[in-house]
């Protein structure tokens, strides 16, 4: 069949898949909330789930989480009882994070979707031992995309021109420094997506999870997700759900990028 670009985001149309040895990806996030539990108002709870994950995640450190309160012209930080666990790789590439009403795995150094989803197998699998959630009230997986350096000069070979939009512009004597757009999908069968792109100046973000960087740069963040009732809370049934939802993103990203982003990355096309 070749590899080709999807006419449609949300289409049905058969495509084969391209691997990038060098994609632009700083992140690949999953994240399942749920009501809160009692038996995870316990340490012991949370010190058996970091035991059970141990060999994989050694590293360890938990932190209160801080509300924001926005009022008076003024920011101020109000710390709460919510405790957060953060497990994270060897290599440091992994991270799994727990709080009472929500896990999530995070990854830099993605292989794919296979590999990701059985890795979200593994830790839903230790949560349900641990927590036995009867249900799941929202999940996601999350790619952000950040493009760099000479990339940026040839923008307009890389994305369609639906993605590009100012970007693309011919601007006189102004060049465009921040412009992020976003916009969210409501798909047939209940999932949803939200995507935002755009260009960042530099020493900028727009995801506080997210370094900032001191160049330029261009981004594509993708969040599909199923939201008021996630269909099984066992773990296979999550890892079904979260592949369905990652290739979800990956349509998507199909879409939006020529084949001279795949060829920029890496990929044999």
């Amino acid at each position: 069949m070749g590899a080709r670009q999807l006419s449609q985001p949300f289409g049905d149309e058969p495509y084969e898949e391209v691997r990038l040895p060098d994609a632009p990806l700083v992140r690949v996030l999953s994240q399942l909330r749920f009501e809160r539990m009692s038996v995870l108002q316990s340490p012991s709870a949370s010190d058996a789930f970091a035991a059970a994950l141990s060999d994989a995640y050694p590293y360890s450190d938990s932190s209160t989480e801080l509300n924001l309160l926005v009022g008076g012209g003024q920011v101020a930080s109000q710390p709460t009882s919510q405790t957060v666990w953060r497990l994270r790789s060897a290599d440091k590439t992994r991270t799994v994070t727990l709080t009472n009403g929500a896990i999530s795995l995070e990854t830099t150094a993605y292989v794919g979707r296979g590999d990701f989803c059985k890795e979200l197998l593994s830790v839903v699998e230790v949560l349900q031992r641990i927590a036995a959630i009867p249900s799941f009230d929202r999940i996601g997986v999350r790619y952000t995309n950040q493009l760099t350096g000479t990339s940026l000069l040839h923008l307009g070979d890389l994305f369609r021109s639906e993605i590009l939009g100012l970007s693309s512009a011919s601007l006189g004597n102004a060049q465009l420094q921040h412009a992020v757009s976003q916009a969210s999908f409501l798909l047939n069968d209940g999932t949803g997506l939200v995507a935002q792109w755009g260009n960042l100046p530099e020493n900028s973000g727009f995801d506080p999870g997210l370094p900032v960087i001191p160049e330029r740069s261009y981004v594509l963040d993708l969040d599909a997700y199923r939201q008021g009732g996630v269909s099984g809370s066992s773990p296979a049934a999550i890892q079904a759900e979260a592949l369905q939802l990652a290739e979800r993103s990956y349509r998507f990203l199909r879409w939006a990028v020529t084949l001279k982003f795949l060829r920029e990355f890496g990929g044999d096309v």
